[in-house]
């Protein structure tokens, strides 16, 4: 499946979308039309066998963005799908468009690696995966021009800023600026149970997220606004193409 072909289509007739549901949809509605023989499917549940940071093997159920199967040759593509933005206020052919303020940059690096982690390994039953995708599209420069990789921040070890290159080892989060002896980080060193557990150590974050390859990031332009008073604001994207 040609991605790029994708993109370009989508560009071509939508500029900027409201919520992350609307560029799924808009996506979506475009590779039907590209791919009219391919089954498309939103938010298809599927579980992933996913390791924690205490090397606990765990079953996380949890949709693909998007499915595309091709009935014919049993090919399964799966697309996670991210839009990050920041607050905008503006008119695009004559529609009024009202970004959310997304922000939490860190967490939204460690779940970009683990899209790309879950794309790896998701598996069909009947259909074969061979090619898979991560899509993220931001008007956040934050995400492609901060290099995080040479500051001493939480997430440093999570940088996809343009350039970068995700390697497949897992380092995790850095806590060298954490206060010690304050947080439960869940890796049973800390039996202290009235330790307050920081964010990273629960719920979606808790994953040991080892790649079976290292990605090169790279960010292109999507689309250009003017705004008044000389401002202007600028959408970019970033695929990554995973192999199997």
């Amino acid at each position: 499946m040609n991605f790029n072909q994708i993109i370009n289509k989508l560009q071509e007739s939508r500029q900027v979308f409201h919520s992350e549901d609307d560029l799924k949809f808009a996506m979506a509605w475009v590779i039907k039309e590209l791919y009219p023989s391919y089954h498309v499917r939103l938010e298809k549940p599927i579980n992933i066998n996913m390791i924690t940071n205490t090397l606990t093997e765990v079953i996380a159920r949890a949709p693909i963005d998007i499915v595309v199967l091709d009935p014919i040759f049993k090919n399964a593509y799966p697309i996670e799908i991210k839009y990050k933005t920041k607050k905008a206020a503006f008119e695009s052919n004559g529609e009024s468009f009202s970004l959310a303020n997304h922000g939490a940059n860190d967490g939204g690096r460690y779940s970009f690696r683990k899209d790309i982690y879950r794309i790896e390994n998701v598996n069909f039953e009947n259909y074969i995966v061979n090619q898979g995708f991560v899509f993220i599209l931001t008007n956040d420069k934050g995400y492609y021009e901060n290099n995080v990789n040479v500051k001493n921040s939480l997430d440093s070890n999570f940088s996809f800023h343009h350039g970068a290159v995700l390697l497949g080892d897992y380092i995790g989060w850095n806590y060298d600026k954490l206060p010690k002896g304050k947080y439960n980080f869940g890796d049973e060193q800390h039996i202290n149970p009235y330790l307050k557990k920081h964010w990273t150590s629960h719920k979606e974050y808790i994953y040991k997220l080892e790649l079976k390859r290292n990605y090169l990031v790279e960010w292109n332009a999507y689309s250009h606004f003017k705004l008044d008073r000389a401002k202007s604001l600028d959408f970019r994207y970033c695929l990554i193409e995973v192999g199997r």
